[in-house]
């Protein structure tokens, strides 16, 4: 499937990928990544030797992992939606409902940043953007790690993967499916 990835990101949506270098070659020593190449212009990984192992696909973990790539997306200056066409309304973390209008609040608080309260329609709550449950199709956060051509529910990242990467940055991760 080459229009869906799976996207993890740390939990805290301010984190800042201290030292890229380092992970990337954390991610390289537990057989995440490979060789480097370059995929629409920017820098992608090949599948490495343990790709498999360090993804938990639901079904049976494919014999060619050649399809597969890894891309760090660098860390942006201010905390970014990452999510796309397939994302579902986030919910409120107070009361659980969902945001109908989130792609309207979405745009006021790209505009607003740090000045804007989200607003929730079934307890009138305002709050901070970090306080958004998105579920599995999206999330907010300043980098990613971006793994390619995984679709919705086809396999999650290994709690050695989310160790790994909690070990590395000093923060817990999290993921969704995006779907271009």
């Amino acid at each position: 499937m080459p229009d869906n990835k799976l996207v993890l990101h740390p939990v805290n949506p301010r984190a800042i990928l201290q030292d890229p270098p380092l992970l990337l070659e954390a991610l390289r020593k537990a057989g995440l990544v490979g060789a480097a190449f370059s995929h629409v212009g920017e820098l992608h990984y090949r599948a490495g030797p343990r790709f498999g192992a360090l993804v938990a696909f639901r079904s049976t973990t494919p014999g060619d992992l050649s399809g597969f790539h890894v891309a760090l997306l660098e860390t942006t200056e201010e905390p970014t939606f990452l999510g796309a066409s397939n994302t579902q309304p986030p919910e409120c973390r107070h009361c659980q409902a969902k945001l109908a209008d989130w792609r309207t609040q979405l745009l006021a608080w790209q505009k607003a940043r740090q000045r804007y309260l989200w607003s929730c329609p079934g307890c009138a709550k305002k709050f901070d953007f970090k306080e958004l449950a998105w579920g599995a199709t999206g999330g907010i956060g300043r980098y990613s790690l971006d793994l390619w051509n995984i679709g919705q529910d086809e396999a999650v990242p290994s709690a050695e993967l989310l160790a790994l990467l909690r070990d590395e940055t000093l923060e817990s991760w999290r993921y969704f499916y995006y779907r271009f």
